[in-house]
């Protein structure tokens, strides 16, 4: 159900994208064609945006990457590496509130608590 779920939401950007084309031979194609235009988009968050993702999300390390936005601005280091992700890939915060505990799309994430000290512990 989920993947039917992903398709809606990839047509209704599909939609949002291509009707609003500055190029009126692009929305004509659109609206004749609407599911070849589905494919573009949903490469581009599957691989581009998922790609850029996570490279943002290594400079923050597996800790850092586990909190959320606003829990990155409270601390000043993390701040600063926050912001130049945001100037690089301006994105980065909507898709951080989607796909931050998610495993498929983060990677660097970890399933521990982000504010567990393990060499602190040790």
């Amino acid at each position: 159900q989920m993947s039917t779920q992903k398709e809606v939401y990839y047509q209704q950007v599909a939609e949002a994208v291509f009707m609003h084309d500055h190029d009126a031979h692009i929305r004509h194609l659109y609206s004749q064609y609407p599911s070849l235009f589905v494919k573009p988009i949903k490469n581009c968050f599957n691989h581009k945006l998922h790609k850029k993702y996570n490279e943002a999300n290594k400079t923050l390390g597996a800790m850092g990457v586990g909190l959320t936005s606003a829990e990155l601005q409270e601390c000043p280091d993390m701040k600063k590496l926050l912001d130049k992700i945001i100037a690089n890939f301006p994105w980065w915060e909507e898709l951080h509130g989607f796909w931050r505990t998610n495993p498929s799309y983060n990677m660097v994430f970890s399933t521990g608590d982000p504010g567990q000290d393990f060499a602190a512990s040790a």
